[in-house]
């Protein structure tokens, strides 16, 4: 095996390995924020028929960091489309430069072919619509699912505050109150707009879309520099690379 070659797989593995790690770290990071969260409306013990000032304030609380989470969660996913799209620029690298499609002459061992193998199955696939339905492809939902779960209890929590800052009169306290009202519908807001648009970071619908741009982008590289000729990617790799010019996730 070339040392390049090597190096390259070795850091594919630690990158893919550090990006499914981070996905736990932030899992486990929001949960414990959570339990912290109802940990500290558990030690006060707030009478929910009968909602004074501190009790309020006590719930802009809870949906604040709620509503943080609801961030990190975000971000995380972006995080994570960011690392992804690199370990599959790297990918696309040892298939353009080291690999080959397997056919009668080419033998799987003595040349390296699983990446170029995964990659045509799951083109096949897709096209002749003979696997996973639409909805099978979101991958990472519990991004989608915590952000839902926040985004319920930052909702029961503003609607606690609505229903109560009309008691108070139009004073100071009373216009923080719904300060911290609008606030919250902006908590709402936005905790929606990550719950909508999480799935495009966190999709493998669109991790073969990244496969593919970076595969042509290797390819039109390797015409550009003369490292081949249209012959000699016809020869090498068959139709698999017109396979990835018509593919559009």
């Amino acid at each position: 095996m070339k040392q390049e070659l090597q190096y390259l797989r070795e850091e594919l593995n630690q990158r893919v390995c550090t990006n499914y790690e981070h996905v736990n770290k932030t899992i486990n990071t929001v949960l414990l924020i959570w339990g912290g969260t109802l940990a500290i409306l558990g030690t006060f013990k707030v009478n929910f028929k009968e909602i004074n000032h501190e009790g309020l304030l006590l719930f802009f609380l809870e949906a604040t960091i709620f509503f943080i989470s609801n961030v990190i969660l975000y971000l995380a996913a972006r995080k994570y489309h960011a690392a992804m799209d690199n370990v599959f620029r790297i990918a696309a690298y040892i298939l353009v430069f080291y690999e080959r499609r397997p056919s009668n002459t080419v033998i799987v061992g003595k040349n390296f072919s699983w990446e170029i193998a995964h990659l045509e199955i799951e083109f096949n696939d897709i096209k002749n619509g003979t696997k996973r339905k639409k909805s099978f492809y979101k991958k990472n939902d519990e991004y989608k699912v915590l952000i839902l779960i926040s985004l319920v209890l930052i909702t029961i929590f503003s609607v606690l505050i609505f229903s109560e800052v009309f008691y108070f009169s139009v004073t100071t306290i009373g216009i923080i109150h719904i300060m911290l009202s609008l606030i919250c519908v902006l908590y709402i807001t936005f905790s929606l707009y990550f719950f909508l648009i999480i799935p495009k970071y966190t999709s493998s619908m669109d991790n073969l879309g990244m496969r593919a741009r970076h595969l042509n982008a290797f390819f039109q590289y390797a015409l550009d520099t003369g490292h081949y000729t249209p012959e000699k990617i016809q020869e090498r790799f068959g139709d698999f690379y017109e396979k990835c010019k018509k593919y559009r996730t």
